[in-house]
């Protein structure tokens, strides 16, 4: 069953002010989501799942630099952050005569 209901005699401010409270409100649960996924830490296992590698190219990977790892105790753990940030853009030519051209 729709409800209906009339404005009648609301100042634009007011209105204007509601909708922000409710949208600021609305968003404001969305913050803590994107700030905890990019201090989270993972295993070994979720990284490589996450890069689609297996474990022993996680270890070379590890062992050669192109990952950060942190050792805490015998466990040892990526930041999320710090894998986004080693991943790198290949930069690709369309043009014909190209690296990649037919």
């Amino acid at each position: 069953m729709m409800q209906k209901f009339m404005l009648s005699s609301i100042e634009l401010s007011e209105l204007k002010k509601i909708v922000e409270d409710a949208v600021f409100n609305q968003l404001k649960c969305f913050v803590p989501i994107v700030e905890q996924k990019s201090n989270q830490l993972l295993t070994r296992k979720q990284t490589a799942s996450f890069l689609c590698i297996s474990l022993p190219t996680l270890h070379d990977w590890t062992k050669t630099g192109i990952i950060k790892a942190h050792r805490i105790g015998n466990r040892v753990l990526y930041k999320n952050d710090e894998i986004n940030d080693s991943l790198s853009q290949i930069n690709t030519s369309n043009a014909k005569g190209g690296r990649y051209g037919n």
